[in-house]
């Protein structure tokens, strides 16, 4: 095993891994998808996922089965929920670096990995107890299938004959499709389908096409993602189809879903953040793709196409998925994750470019990470007016980002590459997001729920229930082990009045006078939540 590799995997292993159980669940995904695991793994019923008692259609099974696996393995916590997150990062880092390695070298492969994994995109996903990261390995070994299965033998398509006839790979394409469907629906049919008959297309014309549709492979798709539909449909029926096909497809598409809704430029920002520092060597990357280099091409083929297949089919892969969701009406960062090993292999590209494409690229860097730092500074006078003590660490983050500031002027200077130096500061970026800001992000949000939640549960008797009123936090579900009736106006909330059992009511602190008026008394509250009980 080479040096790279095992540098590459061994900083892989450990972001994925490091504190992955240190704080609470996170309101709301990761609570509610921990939550609708446990009660799968309790109530045994595998194929109707439920969450407080009722049927839960937001996403296909694979990722509840996983997830409940990990539980069976290290017991209901949050290591165990968020563990399939974290090995199928490590997984994807692994796939990336040895797919680059057979079409691009040693070097290409550890350029790629690199940026995927020193990047706040894999260290927060890695953390999250959501599919995302999930559906991203699988998308990605899907795609990662169908190219090798089209490639020549030499493990690249040559000039002449960019795609040749389909090998066993193409089962791959299938098998981890349908896995993809068994995660989040119909993007994992979409995404792979819809890049890989783009690219024949651009790659070898329409008569390429039928290099993506392969019977055999037709059958084993269905074979693996049918009988966990079929038997949903059968269960369920039309109430299925509507909150899993209507509600979670095309409305959450067409429609905002949640508030979470944003402008058509909303990816920009998010894989500049996201993909920092190593985002800036994007651009050179896709020009690489375009520029002709010294041989004369064919006068009837695109010499990008004969040049860089892997380069194309990589910038379809990103292009396909940037468009769909910045089109989308529902914006989430997660979303555009599917791209990220994509984005990777173009980077990789762009980071070995022409030395004035690096030196822009550079100063590009230095200047974002400059502002970066500064920005880090100024946010401790916001800090502190939001309560957030301790934040020294905030200047320890900031001088991180101005040493890759400065690594990026010595670049742009001196014309040498410094990646190694980015790289050691980096994950002392990301080492103290980990050990100091997640931290402090989840005191900050949850906290005061999870201490009002283990309250409850040493309070009350196991056939109460909670009440919430004006919230909707499936944490309180997961922390306390109670059923919670959730209310969103005093009108919901008169007919439980009339109940003779006690009752305990976590709300918004603005509703506090309201509910004493109505005979509870105040335990608890912070700046935003209340904790009342009614004897």
């Amino acid at each position: 095993m080479s040096r790279s590799l095992l540098f590459a995997l061994a900083v892989a292993l450990f972001l994925c891994f490091f504190r992955l159980g240190a704080v609470t669940l996170f309101d709301v995904d990761e609570a509610v998808f921990a939550q609708a695991t446990k009660e799968m793994v309790v109530s045994n019923n595998w194929i109707t996922p439920t969450y407080d008692g009722e049927n839960r259609y937001d996403k296909p099974i694979l990722f509840y089965w996983l997830m409940a696996a990990s539980y069976k393995i290290f017991g209901i916590n949050e290591f165990a929920a968020r563990f399939p997150s974290a090995i199928s990062a490590f997984l994807l880092s692994l796939a990336v670096f040895l797919f680059a390695k057979r079409f691009g070298g040693e070097q290409r492969a550890f350029y790629a990995t690199i940026p995927l994994v020193l990047s706040p995109y894999f260290l927060v996903y890695s953390h999250a107890a959501v599919t995302d990261m999930a559906l991203t390995l699988l998308i990605t070994l899907s795609l990662f299938s169908f190219y090798i299965s089209v490639a020549a033998e030499d493990g690249r398509p040559s000039a002449e004959s960019p795609l040749r006839k389909p090998d066993r790979c193409i089962y791959g394409f299938y098998a981890f499709s349908a896995l993809a469907f068994l995660t989040k629906g119909l993007i994992g049919i979409l995404f792979p389908f819809g890049i890989a008959l783009i690219f024949v297309v651009m790659a070898g014309g329409f008569s390429g096409i039928k290099k993506v549709f392969h019977l055999k492979g037709l059958a084993l798709f269905i074979v693996i993602s049918a009988p966990w539909y079929i038997a949903e449909f059968a269960i369920n029926g039309r109430e299925f189809f509507d909150q899993f096909i209507i509600k979670h497809h095309f409305k959450r598409y067409m429609d905002v879903i949640s508030g979470h809704s944003g402008p058509i430029y909303y990816y920009f920002p998010a894989l500049i953040v996201g993909l920092m520092p190593w985002i800036f060597f994007l651009p050179g990357g896709i020009r690489k793709i375009f520029s002709r280099s010294g041989g004369r091409q064919a006068a009837d083929k695109p010499s990008f196409i004969s040049r860089s297949p892997l380069g194309l089919f990589a910038l379809i892969w990103f292009s396909f998925i940037f468009v769909f969701f910045s089109i989308s009406t529902t914006k989430l960062p997660n979303y555009i994750l599917p791209s990220v090993p994509a984005l990777s292999l173009l980077i990789s590209s762009g980071m070995t470019g022409e030395d004035k494409w690096l030196r822009f690229e550079n100063i590009s860097l230095a200047a974002m990470m400059i502002l970066a730092g500064v920005a880090s500074l100024i946010s401790l006078k916001y800090l502190h007016e939001l309560g957030i003590s301790g934040a020294g660490w905030v200047v320890a983050a900031a001088l991180a980002l101005f040493a890759m500031g400065s690594v990026g002027l010595s670049a742009f200077f001196t014309k040498k590459r410094f990646y190694g130096a980015l790289s050691l500061f980096m994950l002392v970026f990301l080492t103290l997001l980990s050990v100091k800001a997640t931290p402090l992000a989840s005191d900050y949000l949850q906290k005061t729920l999870y201490q009002y939640s283990l309250y409850a549960k040493q309070r009350l008797h196991d056939d109460e229930k909670i009440i919430t009123l004006g919230i909707n936090n499936p944490s309180i579900v997961f922390y306390s082990g109670h059923r919670v009736v959730r209310t969103g106006n005093i009108r919901d909330l008169t007919p439980l009045l009339t109940q003779e059992k006690r009752l305990l009511i976590i709300s918004t602190t603005e509703e506090i006078e309201m509910l004493q008026g109505l005979g509870f008394t105040l335990l608890e509250k912070d700046r935003k939540y209340a904790l009342l009980e009614r004897q």
